[in-house]
């Protein structure tokens, strides 16, 4: 089937094609360069953000920008990923894997990064990978509602019409919550919002009214409020990722724990995909473009430059897109077909339908 019908200008890339695609341009290609691109209308430059060399399932990844803020961005998109990890993850996994069951109260930074689904639920996963007996058996994500309000609040982010930076991160944490309901069922864990999202308490920053300026107490509050109406004690924590509000927890009374954001990558770093480390090249390229808003992949193919851009921001983008892990091919050069027409016997509709068929049956 022509791979025209999935891929063109201004068309959804669904995560199942964005991975095939990915993979046939590695596989046919010598090295990818991804670059970050300012979106149509804004100032800025054309920031080379990193290279990706090797096979599409064995590929080596060198950091190219001497930028800190850049640096921090693709941090960032690499631990959402799941190709590096928070610092200590394995430390925290083996301290919650000593409880049977689990109440964790969650902090917005962790689902910004995507800690629980790329992070600790694998660190746990791993603690016993031979035993019958899986520990914990019952895990209840408990989710402030001050933290649903943070994150509603950086998903109305917008600029021009299109996401800003912190408005992608807002949306991307609602991917993360969505993304632990959907596998609750099957996975042993349950998702809940506990408290008022917009308390009576909740100050607002001046005259900016999506910045609060108390919510890190009322967070802790809303949690330790409903450890207190369940009256548990034991297998109860609350995560964050805030040194400060770690401590001010334990202070309070909290058995707070800290999950330690990665070193952040600099200039000439190199990650490894290989054995036991199964990264999709899609996902790579997924969450540098919600990171980033659009990025420009290119290559060099007989003497020629290529390009093919990817939009994770664009102004009609609305949930759906998120839960269904979309992006917009937003252009291309005119060559670009050459590189793929060589696979039209490569069944993508039927992959595309596997991958629908899979997601509807956890849900």
């Amino acid at each position: 089937m022509n791979w025209k019908k999935f891929v063109n200008k201004n068309r959804l890339l669904d995560f199942p094609v964005l991975q095939m695609l990915s993979s046939l341009l590695k596989n046919n290609i010598g090295n990818l360069v991804v670059n970050s691109k300012p979106s149509e209308g804004d100032e800025g430059p054309t920031d080379k953000l990193l290279t990706i060399r090797g096979s599409p399932t064995d590929y080596t990844i060198d950091i190219l920008s001497d930028k800190g803020n850049v640096l921090n961005d693709i941090t960032s998109a690499m631990t959402r990923s799941g190709l590096i990890q928070p610092y200590d993850i394995d430390k925290v996994a083996k301290k919650l894997a000593s409880n049977k069951d689990l109440i964790l109260g969650l902090d917005t930074n962790l689902l910004y990064n995507c800690v629980i689904s790329e992070h600790l639920l694998n660190a746990l996963d791993e603690m016993n990978p031979y035993s019958y007996s899986k520990i914990p058996k019952w895990i209840l994500f408990a989710v402030p509602g001050v933290v649903m309000k943070e994150i509603e609040n950086a998903a109305n982010h917008k600029s021009k019409g299109r996401l800003t930076h912190i408005g992608r991160m807002g949306f991307r944490a609602l991917q993360e919550i969505h993304t632990l309901q959907e596998n609750k069922e099957n996975s042993g864990y349950t998702v809940l919002v506990v408290g008022k999202t917009n308390p009576p308490q909740l100050r607002y920053a001046g005259e900016d009214s999506t910045k609060l300026q108390n919510a890190d107490s009322l967070i802790r509050d809303q949690f330790r409020t409903f450890v207190q109406e369940i009256d548990l004690r034991k297998g109860v924590y609350f995560l964050t990722m805030d040194k400060t509000n770690s401590s001010l927890g334990e202070a309070e009374g909290l058995n707070a724990i800290r999950v330690q954001h990665p070193k952040m990558l600099k200039t000439g770093y190199q990650l490894k995909q290989g054995s036991g480390n199964t990264v999709l090249l899609g996902r790579i390229l997924y969450e540098l473009a919600v990171e980033f808003g659009i990025i420009e992949i290119t290559w060099k193919e007989h003497g020629r430059y290529h390009y093919l851009e990817l939009d994770a921001g664009w102004q009609w983008k609305n949930m759906g897109h998120w839960e269904n892990w979309q992006l917009l091919c937003s252009d291309f050069d005119h060559n670009f077909y050459r590189e793929i027409d060589s696979y039209e016997d490569i069944p993508v509709q039927r992959v595309r339908d596997g991958w629908n068929e899979f997601r509807e049956s956890i849900d």
